[in-house]
Order: structure tokens, then sequence, then C-alpha cells
């Protein structure tokens, strides 16, 4: 019995000391991912980016968390990708999530929040979302008004 027992403990500390390394390989195939999206998009491989994406944020929400900053870092990615192929709808889908994510994870004052904010605000500009537009400057000129109050 107690030789079963210590092997047993064995390999738990065996599967204990894999866990780790099984973390950092699904962490640098997300990287790889991410990298290989940028890639594509340089390219003009517009569609395998969209897909190659798809495919880095839906590891990056099982590594992560599906509210982790570098799913909202995914999100940007897909949408600047969505973009390009026309999918106008999708890439707000995407933005929208990225935004909601730091907001959540970021402090009201941070000024990457309003950066993106501003970031997203040309995205409706662009495809004629004014009312949209608007909102999210306000959002970054509160932020900073925000974070210049915080630094006097």
């Amino acid at each position: 019995m107690k030789k079963f027992l210590k092997h047993i403990i064995l390999l738990f500390a065996i599967f204990c000391t894999l866990i780790p390394a099984y973390a950092d390989d699904k962490e640098k195939l997300w990287d790889d991912l991410q990298e290989r999206a940028i890639d594509e998009y340089q390219r003009k491989e517009h569609e395998e980016a969209v897909r190659t994406q798809a495919k880095a944020l839906k590891l990056a929400e099982e590594i992560f968390g599906p509210e982790d900053l570098k799913v909202a870092e995914s999100l940007d990615n897909l949408a600047i990708y969505s973009q390009s192929i026309g999918d106008y709808a999708g890439a707000e889908k995407f933005y929208e999530r990225a935004l909601a994510i730091m907001e959540k994870k970021l402090p009201p004052s941070d000024h990457y929040l309003a950066i993106f904010s501003e970031y997203v605000a040309e995205f409706y500009a662009r495809i004629g979302k004014k009312d949209k537009e608007k909102e999210l400057r306000e959002r970054a000129k509160k932020i900073r008004a925000s974070e210049a109050q915080r630094l006097e």
C-alpha cells in the first residue's frame, strides 16, 4: 500500500511540473499565431489573417480567460483584419468587446484607455456612425481630464 501511495505521489509531482510547461507552450503558440496573422495581413492575405487571428483569440480566451487584456489585444487585431475584408459589423463587435475588457481591467483614468477609445472612435468615423464616434471621443476626453487631475 505504501509503495502504491508513493507512486501516486510521484505521478502527481511529475504532472504538476508539466502543467507550467504546457501553459508556456500554449502562450508561445498564441504569440506565434499573433505574429503569423500580422505577417499575413502585411502580405495582404487578409482572409487568412482573419482566420489565424480568430484561432489566436480562441487560444487567448482559453489560456488567459475571456476578460484578460491579452484577449483584448487579440480582439483589436481581429477587428483590424476584419475591416480589411469589409466585415465592419464583425470589426465593430470585436472593438466593442475589447473596449469593454479594457474598461473593466484598467483604471478609469488610464492613458491607454483614452487612446483606445479615440482609436475606436476613428473606426466609427470611417463607417459613418457619428453618434458612436462622438460618444467615444467624449469618453476619451473625460479620461484625459481625470488623468490630468490625478497627476496634479
